[in-house]
């Protein structure tokens, strides 16, 4: 979904995702009729329920996972986050994944990271790693 439409500097949000695919990467840009966008967020729901899906890669350009992106998705186990850019996590957008997850960030988000997604419904058991 276009958020901000422009040959320079536009912005999509990734709205809907291939509930077949057990490994799925949101990609840094996507390029439509020779234009390319930068994808930075993942919408509400847009993973939601996906029992087939085990491992994400979160792009560079991602600065805000909405609410319930990834609720339910009982089977991830890894989730790897490239963006250093991330303000927002949406209210139960990792409610549900595996007991076990983990959520590999950039070293130096670390921290941040931690506390930004500590209450968006990860389990005490999902670790937080660099």
């Amino acid at each position: 979904k276009v958020t901000k439409p422009s040959v320079k500097n536009g912005m999509v949000e990734l709205s809907k995702a291939d509930k077949t695919k057990s490994n799925v990467t949101v990609p840094d840009t996507i390029t439509v009729d020779g234009v390319t966008y930068k994808v930075i967020s993942i919408s509400k729901d847009a993973f939601k329920g996906n029992k087939k899906l085990k491992k994400v890669t979160i792009g560079k350009n991602v600065t805000k996972i909405n609410a319930n992106s990834f609720n339910g998705c009982k089977n991830l186990k890894t989730v790897t986050v490239k963006s250093t850019q991330i303000k927002t996590v949406g209210r139960n957008a990792f409610k549900g994944i595996n007991a076990k997850a983990k959520i590999k960030v950039p070293k130096s988000k670390l921290k941040y990271y931690k506390e930004l997604f500590a209450k968006k419904g990860l389990k005490s058991t999902v670790k937080i790693v660099k």
